[in-house]
């Protein structure tokens, strides 16, 4: 394969209701899109989402990112072993910026698919996509009655695994899980607070007052602060599901201690693409770790379609997935067919033959 060209632009797609948790409060997509094209005229695409709470990456940077290390990319990267290589090589960088290379990555993968005639899955030695996903639903910090609203919907359609967004005021969390628990109905549900308090002992005391019983709490305090969320861990007898802290590999090695604790929230864009999520996952296979795959808020089908590829390898460490929204949220995707759950939260491939489709096997509308 040759590339010929790279092409990176913001993508900002209107969303058909806002979503609020405690690090921000959108109301439309905050994404950069790729297109690579090779020789023969293939087209390839890629979505990375920066986001400045997580991996300090803004639209901006990202594009600043990528206008530098553009030539060296297309100079340099012709088929999957290249690729790694230039991975490897530029770790540092990619720690910078990894949704940029996150959409860079997707885009020639996607042209290396299509070059084989083969799914991605494939060309990465990987299992062919599972017959069925099953996703969470995931509830934002929004006003009472749009939070009922979402979970009346959300049950109508059959789904009982939920991620509520905490507000860290213990009235309205309070009124939150009454809302989910006046079904009546067996529900496993986590929650999620966006690093929202500084102390541990401010947690303990919420979630105990909450009385609910949480599977897993993801990220209740400051980024990587490990011995704060181990002694939340231990005190609630709950799981720490770790997602601002772990962005690249070097988090790794703060996990060693209480590893019963952790859950890893592995999403594409943050880790910097597909090769290193999936170098995460054999370490976490290797260290007894399980994962959730997770997704930014507003992400299109095609980092939908590479969360997929990461399930698909976790296997039976995966305890959750996230994402495929789709035009539940987005007023409109730039791919298609456009990816996203079903009744109970189900999402079968088979239903567009993407096991059977080259690439990402995504068509994209043009930005450029």
């Amino acid at each position: 394969m040759r590339l010929e060209r790279l092409q990176m632009v913001p993508l900002e797609i209107p969303f058909r209701t806002s979503f609020k948790h405690a690090s921000a409060d959108r109301t439309k997509t905050a994404s950069v899109w790729v297109e690579a094209v090779a020789d023969e005229g293939r087209l390839g695409h890629g979505e990375g989402c920066p986001r400045e709470y997580v991996t300090g990456e803004s639209v901006e940077s990202a594009m600043k990112w990528f206008e530098h290390q553009r030539a060296g990319v297309i100079a340099n990267i012709q088929d999957l072993e290249s690729l790694k290589t230039w991975v490897e090589q530029h770790a540092a960088a990619i720690d910078n910026d990894p949704a940029a290379w996150c959409a860079v990555e997707l885009a020639i993968l996607d042209l290396l698919g299509q070059e084989a005639g083969q799914p991605v899955e494939s060309i990465l030695s990987l299992p062919q996509l599972a017959p069925a996903y099953q996703y969470s639903a995931v509830l934002g910090d929004g006003p009472t009655e749009v939070f009922q609203y979402q979970v009346q919907k959300y049950l109508k359609a059959g789904f009982r695994d939920f991620k509520i967004k905490l507000s860290g005021v213990f009235e309205r969390d309070q009124e939150k899980l009454a809302c989910l628990n006046q079904a009546g109905l067996p529900l496993r549900i986590r929650a999620d607070a966006n690093n929202l308090w500084k102390l541990p002992s401010k947690v303990i005391d919420h979630v105990e007052r909450l009385d609910s019983p949480f599977w897993a709490i993801e990220e209740p305090v400051a980024a990587r602060d490990f011995e704060g969320l181990r002694v939340i861990g231990n005190a609630l007898n709950t799981r720490i599901i770790l997602d601002e802290s772990l962005t690249s590999a070097q988090d790794m090695t703060q996990l060693a201690a209480s590893q019963e604790v952790w859950v890893l929230n592995l999403r594409v864009s943050k880790l910097g693409g597909v090769i290193r999520s999936l170098r995460l996952i054999e370490h976490a296979r290797a260290t007894g770790l399980q994962v959730i795959v997770g997704a930014h808020v507003g992400e299109s089908s095609l980092l939908a379609r590479a969360g997929l590829t990461l399930a698909t390898a976790a296997g039976e460490q995966l305890m959750a997935l996230e994402g495929a929204f789709g035009t539940h949220l987005l007023e409109q995707d730039i791919c298609k067919p456009t990816l996203m759950f079903g009744e109970g939260g189900i999402l079968r491939p088979q239903d567009w033959n993407l096991s059977g489709r080259a690439g990402w096997g995504l068509e994209a509308k043009s930005v450029g």
